[in-house]
């Protein structure tokens, strides 16, 4: 029994005191420190990733609540206008609004006129509310467009159902305003009520609401190539 102890411990001891492969424990720390730096990388590329997606978020729906169609409404097909601007737009005041910005210079071959306020819609109380007049140079083709602004995106549908039921017509194209893969609205072109040679499109985006009319090839192009 003695002797087995012995061998045991002479056993331990040669176990103990083997050599230790120094390569071997380097490409292991190695790897390690390798797997680290991966991860760390990783980490950094998915915290950039959804930084980028938290930005355009907030920049596309914080107030004053519309955002930027990315892509022309397929019910809407521009017929009839060549993409060349014929008129100068006219500027913009520099004490403008948010809202009166977001009316582009120039909207397919269109160029924006004078932006004005208005009353118009005042029962509905928006924030504010104008009228402005796109044109080519044809009076024929010009567009008049009123837009408003409320405080919350449901006022808004509101008034946008109400601008539908009082067309009192069926629509002759209906469809989403997406942005980004999200809808933000909805649009609606009708006959318009006064005029059946001319055409109507009202359409929200989140709290703004848009309310054009001219002739249908011109409502149809404008309204294809509008930014919001």
């Amino acid at each position: 029994m003695t002797e087995n102890n012995e061998n045991l411990e002479k056993a331990d001891v040669e176990l103990a005191s083997a050599p230790v492969d120094e390569q071997a424990q380097e490409q292991a720390e190695e790897a390690i420190e390798q797997h680290k730096k991966s991860h760390r990388k990783r980490a950094m590329v998915l915290t950039v990733i959804f930084a980028v997606i938290a930005a355009l978020l907030v920049t596309a729906f914080v107030w004053p609540g519309w955002a930027r169609k990315t892509a022309t409404n397929s019910a809407a097909v521009a017929t009839g206008q060549e993409e060349v601007v014929a008129v100068d737009p006219v500027a913009l005041p520099s004490n403008a609004t948010d809202l009166e910005k977001i009316l582009p210079d120039t909207v397919g071959s269109y160029a924006r006129g004078e932006v004005k306020s208005t009353t118009v819609w005042q029962s509905a109380e928006p924030v504010e509310e104008y009228e402005v007049t796109y044109m080519t140079g044809d009076s024929s083709a010009d567009i008049q467009l009123t837009v408003g602004q409320w405080t919350a995106s449901q006022y808004a549908k509101e008034q946008y159902d109400s601008l539908i039921h009082n067309l009192n017509s069926e629509a002759t194209a209906t469809g989403k305003v997406n942005v980004g893969g999200n809808e933000t609205g909805t649009y609606e072109i009708h006959p318009a009520p006064d005029n059946k040679k001319n055409s109507v499109v009202v359409w929200h985006n989140e709290t703004a609401v848009m309310y054009a009319v001219g002739s249908k090839n011109a409502v149809n192009n404008f309204f294809a190539n509008f930014p919001y």
